[in-house]
């Protein structure tokens, strides 16, 4: 099922993890996009269906994480927030846009950790 030997536990603790990681996430694109109208509340489906498909990233191709991450994100955000197309795709593209550079941020930061003598 998973590359790794993991407990059912640490899938829990991680989705969890993803889960508040992208919540706020979203909230901050919906910020960012709509103003003082985002509200938190409406930020956790979007956050819990991003946090949903970077688990399964695990047993997807790369190529197909990427449309389908978008996708779901695109669906949630439209249905959590009421907007047209055109604000649901901005709203969209900026929780991608975020989500990408806090991740490649924490592994960089992580990856220059592991190198650091003692």
């Amino acid at each position: 099922m998973f590359p790794l030997q993991v407990s059912p536990v640490s899938v829990v603790g991680g989705f969890l993890l993803l889960a508040v990681f992208s919540t706020f996430v979203a909230n901050t694109a919906a910020y960012f996009v709509l103003g003082d109208a985002a509200e938190l509340r409406r930020a956790v489906a979007p956050g819990v269906a991003t946090a949903t498909v970077m688990l399964s990233a695990v047993v997807l191709p790369a190529y197909a994480v990427i449309p389908l991450a978008l996708t779901v994100d695109f669906v949630a955000v439209s249905l959590s927030y009421e907007l047209n197309w055109r604000g649901t795709a901005m709203v969209t593209a900026v929780h991608y846009s975020l989500t990408l550079i806090l991740a490649i941020s924490v592994n960089q930061t992580l990856a220059l950790y592991q190198t650091a003598p003692g």
